[in-house]
Parts: C-alpha cells; structure tokens; sequence
C-alpha cells in the first residue's frame, strides 16, 4: 500500500520512521531514501534506524541549498534524480518489504525529480510492498495511488518564537 505523510505540521519523518521500527520488529526489512536533507546533523532516527539490521538508510548526495551554502540547484537535482533511480530500482528488487522515500513531495514539488517518472513509478509498484512518501508540497497528482494519507497540520511551533531546531526534538 502507499502511504502519505504530509502538511506543514512537524513529524513526517519521525512517523515514516516510526512505521519502519514497528515493520523492523516485525521482521521486515525497509530501505529508507532520504532526500534532500544534510548529511549533518545526523537526525536521531537515522541514528536509531542504523542501528537495525534489517533497516537501510540512503542518504542523498547534495542537500537542498537552504542547508547549504555550496549546493546548487543543479548539484541538487542530479543527485535526487540519481536518488530516486536507486529508489526505483529497490522498489523493483523484491529485496524489501517496505521503502520511504523522505522528502520525495518536496524533491517532486521543487523539480528536482520529474513528476511524470515518479508517477509512471507509483503506478507499477508492487502491491506487496508498503511504499512510504514524506514531504510538504502538492500531492494533487499522487492522491489517487494513495492507500494512507496523513496532513501533518501546523497549528503552533517555536520557530516562529525564533527558537532553533533542538538535538533529539526537531532531528
């Protein structure tokens, strides 16, 4: 089934995550493809995740520019378009039983992967496995492929206090 976890609210990867410890303790075996995020800080459930023999974690070459100052778009877009191949061919492996691709919407909705691929994707994949998406942006285009859809809805948060992103908390 394809499950979405979206919105402006906090706590899409944390429940893409969470989803992957429960199938790892069920025995599954997951393979996350986390786009556009920094290498560093390492955020505490990639950290846990490791830790798991049957939990693979893929980290995406570049990060989106607004994490750092010497990737550009260009960098960027190849490096999610290499990462999504990769994801394509795991999806197709018969290898796992569950694959989330964190922060696929954004890379879609930012055009750093194309839509009509990723779609193409969701129509052929198999029924068997759990297909995980994460991300802010417009999901207009993959709703119907959708078993699971989940907004994360931002009521209050304390960036807007100017509050920094804390170790444990926000990653």
């Amino acid at each position: 089934m394809i499950h979405i976890y979206t919105g402006n609210g906090k706590g899409k990867t944390t429940s893409a995550f969470g989803l992957a410890m429960r199938a790892s303790g069920q025995g599954l075996k997951v393979c996350v493809f986390q786009f556009l995020k920094p290498e560093n800080p390492i955020c505490g459930e990639v950290i846990s995740a490791k830790k798991l023999k049957n939990i693979k974690v893929i980290k995406c070459k570049e990060c989106h520019p607004i994490f750092a100052a010497n990737s550009s778009r260009s960098k960027v877009k190849k490096a999610a378009t290499d990462m999504l191949k990769r994801a394509e061919k795991a999806l197709f492996s018969d290898r796992y039983d569950m694959i989330i691709l964190d922060e696929i919407i954004n890379a879609i909705d930012q055009d750093f992967c194309g839509k009509k691929g990723f779609i193409g994707m969701l129509k052929r994949a198999p029924r068997e496995l759990e297909l995980v998406l994460t991300g802010r942006g417009d999901i207009s285009d993959m709703e119907g492929f959708a078993d699971y859809i989940t907004v994360m809805t931002e009521k209050k948060h304390p960036f807007k206090k100017k509050t920094g992103a804390r170790k444990g908390v926000e990653y």
